[in-house]
């Protein structure tokens, strides 16, 4: 389930090692830094709002079916345009940040979001073919590690020079704060998605709030997919997916001071999910022909409908069954495509048959966050004196 994850793990890890390659050069630019100021300003919190997105089985972009059979290097690309922008959703986080050294950090990271797909934005037919959607609150908690490139400063505004040389405030007024950071949490989903009815023409009907066309449902105890059904191999009898799943937070951000104390950042994280059902789809379409199979509480008509079995546009499929036996339901003969000795037939089918592909169980699903966030720094006041000097005290030499 993880080997997916590796790799794109391994990916960002090696765009992040061609920062820190830069990363020297970029540093003797921005003048005078004292690296013990850390010390009297440990503690920090961070406050911010922003966009959320995801990378699922549901929506997306309008690619093809053969997109999706390209290899490793090809599908890195595909995920940044498969992104659907339509179903940008909201996210808000709170952080707090203990500052271990000057170039790293703890942080402890909450957040609440909302994402969400539709098959119904996409023109790729396979998916659009489906008509599936949902949508689910987020809540992550999360340990990261923050490694600091470059620290912001607020400049001088003299400019003035220490006695060998240097600036004590930075050659640019801008002064931008760069960082990278990653770790381990935990995120709590909860799918749910709109019956989309489907009326004579094979036309999915406008969500009207009706019972009919409209209604929402929770998906993860509709088991869509058959999960825990007798005959199931991944789910136990009478068990299904859990709503709380590990997320690897990774990412960078750019940070702002106004002063020592305080600025802005804009960070950009991307998580990754063990976990292939925050949309609700991962595996193939379940066979609902025995109704002893999913009889519950919340009705088999119900469970077929928002699984998206046998629903979508038919085409028909001709074949031959010269020993008699047809392997489909529904079939009628057909003559007209060869000789009644070898009993051609034809039936109306759909892509959505049980057995057929549903999603994609070889990648997780993931989501994203991009944020604006203030963030605010607190002195320790008893330490300020004692950190400012501690380092710089010289050794005086007595000479009789």
């Amino acid at each position: 389930m993880f080997v997916n994850m590796k790799l794109l793990i391994n990916k960002f890890v090696v765009a992040l090692l061609i920062v820190f390659l830069g990363a020297p050069e970029l540093l003797d630019a921005q003048g005078y830094y004292n690296r013990y100021e850390y010390r009297r300003k440990r503690h920090e919190i961070t406050f911010g709002a922003g966009a959320s997105s995801c990378l699922t089985d549901v929506g997306g972009s309008d690619l093809t079916k053969q997109d999706f059979e390209q290899s490793d290097f090809r599908n890195t690309f595909r995920s940044v345009y498969d992104i659907d922008l339509a179903k940008t959703n909201f996210t808000g986080n709170f952080s707090y940040i203990y500052n271990l050294a000057s170039k790293l950090t703890f942080r402890l990271n909450a957040a609440i979001s909302q994402i969400s797909g539709d098959d119904a934005e996409t023109q790729e037919y396979y998916r659009n073919n489906r008509r599936l959607n949902f949508n689910t609150f987020l809540g992550e908690v999360a340990l990261m590690s923050e490694f600091i490139i470059i620290n912001e400063r607020t400049g001088n505004r003299y400019n003035l020079k220490t006695p060998a040389g240097k600036y004590l405030g930075v050659k640019s007024p801008l002064g931008i704060g760069l960082y990278v950071f990653g770790g381990i949490g935990g995120v709590y989903f909860d799918p749910a998605g709109f019956d989309r009815y489907i009326d004579a023409n094979g036309e999915i009907r406008p969500d009207d709030g009706s019972m009919i066309a409209g209604a929402r449902y929770k998906l993860r105890e509709l088991n869509t997919e058959g999960n825990g059904f007798p005959g199931d191999t991944l789910f136990a009898e009478g068990q299904t997916y859990g709503p709380v799943a590990m997320c690897i937070p990774m990412g960078i951000g750019i940070k702002k001071a106004f002063n020592g104390n305080g600025g802005i950042k804009l960070e950009f994280g991307f998580r990754f999910t063990n976990t292939d059902y925050l949309d609700d789809v991962s595996r193939t379409y379940h066979d609902w022909s025995d109704p002893s199979k999913y009889d519950g509480e919340v009705g088999s008509e119900t469970q077929i409908r928002m699984s998206g079995t046998g629903t979508g546009y038919e085409w028909t499929y001709y074949g031959y069954a010269p020993d008699g036996t047809y392997p489909f339901d529904g079939w009628s003969p057909a003559p007209e495509i060869g000789s009644i000795d070898n009993n051609p037939y034809k039936v109306q089918r759909t892509h959505t048959e049980h057995g057929m592909q549903r999603g994609n169980p070889d990648n997780d699903d993931s989501y994203m966050f991009l944020t604006l966030s203030a963030y605010k720094k607190f002195n320790n006041a008893a330490k300020s004196y004692r950190t400012i000097n501690m380092h710089q005290k010289r050794k005086i030499k007595a000479s009789f």
